[in-house]
């Protein structure tokens, strides 16, 4: 995953997807639906079922790690980091309809302080129980004075918040297929 950089809108900060194609598969399921009770459709409906589930388990893990590392100020960015991430999950299918096989996790915001927020130190965005900047200035977010209490935030977090949703999402994605197997 990488930060498309310079391309980013004004608008909209830094956008990155980790992508599960089913490239050359395609012969497989073809083969394994041939020598089995199964069709075609009804073999990429499950494997869709099994994305599916894993990318709902991924996006609530993610969620968490978001509450956890992402510096929260005024929780506007947060929250924009969530619906960015929620938009990740396919539209629903209605009972006949059948969509190519896909597994796409989203990131992104659409706050415009976010770009800067995600070059800061750690030690920009943490703070213990203060009413001031580290600069010294009060803390303010949306014209109010706010304390601040974010010890866990991390600088940089969109380069930590990338690589952990990939991992989440391939141990997530084994995980269920075991659980599928197991159960079927």
């Amino acid at each position: 995953m990488s930060l498309p950089g310079d391309q980013v809108s004004v608008k909209v900060v830094p956008r990155t997807r980790a992508l599960v194609p089913l490239k050359g598969l395609e012969s497989k399921i073809k083969y394994v639906a041939g020598k089995s009770r199964f069709t075609y459709e009804q073999i990429l409906a499950y494997i869709q079922g099994i994305m599916n589930e894993t990318l709902e388990l991924t996006i609530k893990e993610v969620e968490v790690w978001i509450d956890e590392f992402v510096p929260k100020r005024s929780g506007d960015l947060r929250e924009s980091l969530k619906k960015f991430l929620n938009k990740s999950k396919p539209p629903p299918t209605t009972v006949g309809e059948l969509r190519n096989v896909r597994l796409i996790l989203g990131a992104g915001a659409d706050v415009k302080y976010a770009k800067y927020v995600i070059e800061m130190t750690d030690a920009m965005v943490q703070h213990e129980a203060t009413w001031f900047e580290h600069s010294g200035k009060r803390a303010y977010s949306k014209g109010e004075r706010v304390l601040l209490d974010d010890p866990n935030a991390r600088g940089k977090f969109f380069e930590m918040m990338g690589p952990y949703g990939i991992e989440r999402l391939r141990m997530n994605l084994t995980k269920i297929k075991w659980v599928r197997m197991k159960s079927a």
